[in-house]
């Protein structure tokens, strides 16, 4: 999930482990142990692109670096703060539940997040909710903000934190039951319509939870198709998108594209813009893409040598403004 997310949620887990103890600077540190895990971004001075992408959400989001890492943080912080009177198990508890939070919101989404490093590269992934879910943000952050701004050990102050921490409970679990509905429709459709593929995937598209899009591929290419719970039409228009594995041809032996094609699991689609060649992953959706069958992919990493793709997850958001983009999909959202 988003940075904003991230710390809303660990500024609520704060409040609830230590909020009695240490008043406000419990959201504080409870915001810090949600945000650790992303600490991995500092990695990427030292690497290349495609390594980044490979080292954020590895270990430092495994179930083992947790484990090790809230004991430890819970002492240390327990000899830092001493005035605090916080047991280092009360911090440990502080940090564990923290990570795990993260951890846990992060595999929601479609990324995937790194459970079981070291011992294993497998990204766990479930696809019930978009990286960035103002749905799911913006309630808690106002119940956040009002339980920030009452006073220290007030009933106001735990009454919406609670209350926070219960409305956004309450949308992750509408969004694995909306995920449950919406594959079962969209792969029964698929299925109607004799189509085949190697497997069969649903991901919420951007900022929402209403407008699903599913992809399927093999060897040849990805079937793409849309679909909002508001549609009136049970009817779903899968479209042909090539994989043109034919243009990575020059690209052969490239440590970039064993990477990618490692982060991307199998999901991606070749494309070329002039000379440019682009590596586009699937999993993240297209930009209009239930309005245009050409439509790009927010993540097009460029393989040409030399290029910069630090910001390859955001590069296809660019091609179109944002403000038809967003027309678009409410448009889309609103169903047909």
């Amino acid at each position: 999930m988003d940075s904003l997310t991230h710390i809303v949620l660990g500024a609520a887990i704060g409040e609830a482990v230590l909020g009695k103890k240490i008043g406000r600077k419990a959201m504080l540190w409870g915001a810090l142990a949600d945000t650790i895990p992303d600490f991995d971004v500092f990695a990427s001075p030292c690497v290349s692109d495609a390594q980044q992408l490979l080292i954020h959400r590895g270990i430092t989001h495994s179930i083992f670096f947790i484990l090790v890492m809230s004991p430890l943080l819970g002492w240390l912080f327990s000899k830092w703060f001493k005035k605090a009177e916080v047991s280092w198990k009360r911090w440990s508890l502080l940090f564990l539940l923290g990570m795990s939070t993260h951890i846990f919101i992060d595999s929601l989404t479609a990324y995937g997040t790194g459970w079981f490093e070291p011992f294993s590269s497998y990204r766990v992934t479930f696809n019930t909710i978009f990286v960035a879910d103002p749905f799911y943000t913006v309630p808690f952050l106002i119940c956040i903000l009002i339980a920030l701004i009452a006073k220290n050990g007030s009933p106001r102050r735990v009454k919406w934190n609670k209350i926070g921490l219960w409305i956004s409970s309450i949308y992750l679990v509408f969004t694995i039951i909306n995920k449950w509905h919406v594959h079962d429709h969209m792969s029964t459709a698929f299925a109607e319509q004799k189509l085949t593929a190697d497997d069969f995937i649903t991901t919420p598209t951007l900022l929402n939870n209403f407008l699903w899009m599913a992809y399927s591929h093999d060897s040849l290419g990805t079937w793409i198709g849309y679909y909002s719970i508001f549609d009136k039409t049970e009817k779903i228009d899968f479209k042909r998108v090539e994989r043109n594995d034919s243009l990575l041809k020059p690209f052969e032996g490239d440590e970039s594209l064993r990477l990618l094609k490692q982060f991307s699991k199998g999901h991606y689609i070749i494309t070329k813009v002039d000379s440019a060649v682009y590596f586009n992953d699937v999993r993240f959706g297209q930009m209009v893409g239930w309005d245009e069958t050409d439509a790009s992919f927010p993540f097009s990493y460029r393989l040409n040598k030399s290029a910069d793709n630090s910001m390859a997850l955001d590069r296809g958001k660019f091609k179109i403004p944002l403000s038809e983009a967003f027309a678009s999909l409410v448009d889309r959202v609103k169903g047909r």
